[in-house]
């Protein structure tokens, strides 16, 4: 009862801390009630540590792993802590650390299942903001390439990146959890694309680059059959792996990033706009969807023109690249209209019409 009460005290104080912290009033309260509400669960620990109630521990940790979360992302400093630059990522290894001793408790799943899943999708989920974390203070954000040598991680400073993703990555897939995992894989990519140019030797580099493209690989097939809602994810995603593809030099890895930009093609569809109109929000994927198209739109027609030069150099008498740049400036002319329109169901719908005359253009120079 002792346990229960403590933790209840918690619990609501973690609640109006939420509501503070989102209105962003009285952040000085805010912390205070953060200080309280894990002292609460500290005395409700040691009251089931002491009468051994294993789902109960397990239940507490999970609270004490979101009080971590919440300096995590405040940047309150708890009482027995130095300011410090990892601040986050401390407390994130600290918020992980609680849910692992829950695990520990219970000691294995067929104790109580419901409870072990519980606590291991939220150490996973845990796992990966750590490891991404850890990436951008390391490296920085976005998906460009590290060229600068000084920037090159140690094998400890690489260590404490992927293997959090990794962790997160096998929880998600012992579980299930098909929509996680290629989560886990594309941050996983997004790190290795960053730092494949700047390894020490060319073994390195062919590893750390066939990693980025195995972990896109992943997420693109799942992402690529995802449910809908999910057009957004595979754009970006799509778009970062052609950029990588890209980054390599040749014909071969230029096509292939124009293929990427391709696949894209039905998240514009008349199917995918009518699916998002059905959705509480519409107007957020419409805005996010039109920028998306024109940065596709813009990265096939750089490729394009890259891929015809490579042609006319080669002095091959193919002319494929040629034919199917001109096919694409014929469909942006014909669609002009389109992209004035109003509606921006019409505007999409150009950039459909846009990418599927390309890759029409591109099915039937491959296969003649």
């Amino acid at each position: 009862r002792l346990g229960d009460s403590c933790n209840e005290i918690g619990k609501i104080l973690l609640q109006e801390l939420r509501h503070l912290i989102s209105s962003k009033k009285d952040i000085p309260t805010a912390e205070i009630m953060l200080h309280s509400a894990q002292f609460w669960f500290d005395e409700g620990l040691t009251a089931f540590e002491s009468c051994r109630d294993l789902r109960n521990l397990a239940l507490l940790r999970c609270n004490l792993c979101q009080c971590w979360k919440i300096r995590a992302n405040t940047g309150f400093i708890s009482s027995n802590e130095e300011p410090s630059a990892s601040h986050a990522e401390n407390c994130l290894q600290t918020a992980a650390d609680h849910l692992q001793k829950a695990h520990e408790a219970l000691g294995e799943r067929e104790v109580d299942p419901v409870t072990w899943d519980m606590v291991s999708q939220e150490l996973a989920a845990t796992f990966l903001v750590l490891g991404v974390r850890r990436r951008q203070s390391a490296l920085g954000g976005g998906s460009s390439p590290v060229f600068a040598q000084a920037l090159r991680l140690s094998p400890g400073q690489e260590r404490g990146i992927v293997e959090p993703m990794e962790q997160a990555l096998h929880i998600y897939q012992d579980s299930g959890n098909e929509h996680q995992a290629a989560a886990a894989n594309y941050q996983l990519a997004l790190f290795y694309s960053k730092v494949w140019t700047c390894q020490r030797d060319e073994m390195k580099t062919r590893e750390k680059l066939s990693a980025a493209f195995a972990n896109y690989a992943a997420a693109h097939s799942y992402f690529g059959r995802a449910p809908s809602g999910n057009e957004s994810t595979f754009v970006i995603l799509c778009l970062d792996l052609s950029n990588l593809y890209a980054a390599v030099s040749g014909e071969e890895f230029l096509s292939k990033a124009l293929s990427r930009c391709l696949d894209t093609t039905d998240c514009f569809s008349k199917a995918s706009v009518e699916a998002a109109r059905g959705r509480k929000d519409p107007n957020e994927w419409f805005v996010k969807m039109e920028t998306l198209a024109s940065s596709v739109e813009e990265r096939i027609f750089k490729l394009l023109v890259s891929l015809v030069k490579l042609e006319k150099e080669s002095n091959a008498d193919s002319t494929q690249y040629k034919d199917i740049y001109r096919t694409a400036l014929t469909s942006k002319m014909t669609v002009q209209k389109q992209r004035k329109s109003e509606d921006v169901t019409s505007r999409l719908a150009a950039s459909y019409e846009l990418l599927a005359s390309v890759t029409t253009a591109c099915t039937k120079c491959f296969e003649s």
